[in-house]
């Protein structure tokens, strides 16, 4: 028998989502701050074989390799959430995409699994104690294979530059959100 969602579990539900969020956020506009906040003190990570251990150390450790890609972006969907109380278990299903320059060459890696984590509400605050990347697959194709979008669909003002994401607080999503954010 399932029991009854309440108003605090909808409010939770809310909350844990946009930790979720925030973390692809933080990942892919390479804010540290903002991706670590989604850890409790003391919270692990565990992407082996790519990196197990603390949180702040699987940031440590990631930022040198995403700094070396050209961009990512961090995906999630078919988000479950369960909570009791102060604790809380989610399933999300995540896709990469990462653009990485090896040997004179770009490539596209494109991966998909789940984040399965584990969290608590603490002072008010939710934040994984654990997360567990679970990969299903992954693809790695070459940039030179790709077909400029611009040849698929004829654009009503081709002069107009488009706007450019960037990995850091220059891009144009901070000047809308950053308010929203504490730092």
């Amino acid at each position: 028998m399932t029991r009854q969602t309440t108003v605090a579990d909808v409010l939770a539900t809310h909350d844990i989502q946009n930790v979720l969020v925030r973390y692809c956020r933080g990942m892919d506009r390479m804010d540290r701050a903002l991706t670590l906040s989604c850890w409790h003190d003391g919270g692990t990570d565990d992407h082996a074989p790519l990196y197990s251990g603390s949180a702040e150390g699987f940031v440590d450790w990631l930022w040198p390799v995403h700094e070396k890609m050209i961009s990512t972006r961090h995906e999630i969907f078919n988000v479950q959430i369960g909570v009791d109380g102060d604790l809380a278990g989610s399933e999300c299903y995540y896709r990469v995409f990462l653009e990485i320059p090896k040997d004179e060459q770009v490539f596209f890696l494109i991966g998909s699994g789940r984040y399965v984590d584990n969290l608590e509400r603490r002072n008010g605050v939710w934040a994984f104690c654990h997360r567990q990347a679970v990969f299903d697959w992954t693809r790695v194709v070459a940039r030179d294979a790709e077909l400029d979008a611009m040849a698929l669909i004829t654009p009503n003002n081709p002069e107009a530059p488009p706007t450019i994401g960037t990995r850091d607080e220059t891009d144009y999503s901070y000047a809308v959100l950053k308010q929203f954010y504490a730092q």
